[in-house]
């Protein structure tokens, strides 16, 4: 069955059909087992963020609505410029991002024409067109192993950090 015919399925169903999955899916409880685990993992690696890089404010967690879930950190030069960055886990996708994101929308169209389009090195870096919380954006792991703790926060942090230098590159070019 083709992606696009699953979809109309779904949108077909009343919202008491819908709710209704939702509730059967619950019962089982697997759904709140995993998302429990994974807000555990992004509070882990928050405060892992708190220790080893005090240079980073460090924002609470964001929980979402299951769509995604995310902290933030800046930096005073960051912070300066109405930037932060993002450490998002997108629970749909089932992996983890870095986003540059702004303070207000004003804010992002002034960044977007510096960032959109430029190559980097390090790091493969780009914008998702349906995504309006982001300016730039970088998968950190787009097969987290939960197993893997350790090697997973490692793998994150220096995602985030050769992201942080991309960025701070193009805004000390501007």
């Amino acid at each position: 069955m083709k992606l696009l015919d699953l979809t109309e399925r779904i949108c077909m169903k009343t919202l008491n059909e819908l709710i209704s999955d939702y509730t059967y899916h619950l019962q089982q409880g697997e759904i709140q087992l995993a998302y429990k685990g994974i807000l555990e993992f992004i509070g882990k690696l928050r405060t892992d963020f708190i220790k080893k890089y005090p240079h980073y404010e460090v924002s609470n967690i964001y929980q979402g609505y299951m769509d995604m879930s995310y902290f933030s950190l800046t930096t005073k030069p960051l912070k300066d410029t109405g930037l932060k960055i993002a450490i998002v886990y997108l629970h749909e996708k089932g992996h983890f991002e870095v986003w540059l994101s702004a303070r207000n929308k004003e804010i992002s169209r002034l960044y977007e024409s510096v960032f959109w389009g430029r190559n980097y090195d390090e790091i493969a870096i780009f914008h998702d067109a349906n995504n309006q919380d982001a300016i730039i954006e970088c998968t950190l792991a787009s097969s987290p192993n939960f197993g893997e703790q350790v090697l997973l926060t490692d793998t994150i942090e220096q995602g985030v950090e050769l992201f942080m230098i991309a960025v701070s590159i193009i805004l000390r070019l501007t």
